[in-house]
């Protein structure tokens, strides 16, 4: 984690990953998305329902870990299909939370999206 002292005169930087990529999180990740594209690749498997995923990099940090539990678990919001007419709201809120590898960061985030009923897969 960049961090940085704060002197409260001034709006705080926002929160972001410095150093290497780790490469156990990065096999993770990479097994992650292929076991979903052999799922929404197979006509077997979960038919007619397609998955999706987006990647956060928490840098194993609890307070990123928090912030992005609360981004996650964020209610409606307006997003634009560029293949319909028409501006639509879709839910952007996540059905599922996969967390972080360390227990640390994911039961900081467990606590924040257990009120929004949103399961949290762990390793």
């Amino acid at each position: 984690m960049h961090t940085v002292r704060y002197n409260y005169t001034m709006e705080p930087e926002p929160l972001r990953c410095t150093g290497s990529i780790d490469s156990r999180e990065l096999r993770f990740s990479r097994a992650m998305i292929f076991a979903i594209e052999e799922i929404n690749n197979s006509s077997n498997l979960l038919p007619g329902v397609t998955l999706g995923y987006h990647i956060y990099d928490s840098c194993a940090s609890v307070p990123m870990a928090v912030r992005l539990a609360f981004q996650l678990s964020n209610g409606q919001d307006p997003e634009f299909s560029p293949g319909n007419d028409h501006n639509c709201y879709q839910s952007r809120m996540v059905m599922a939370i996969v967390g972080e590898s360390g227990s640390t960061p994911s039961i900081s985030m467990s606590r924040v999206i257990g009120p929004f009923n949103i399961p949290q897969l762990h390793k």
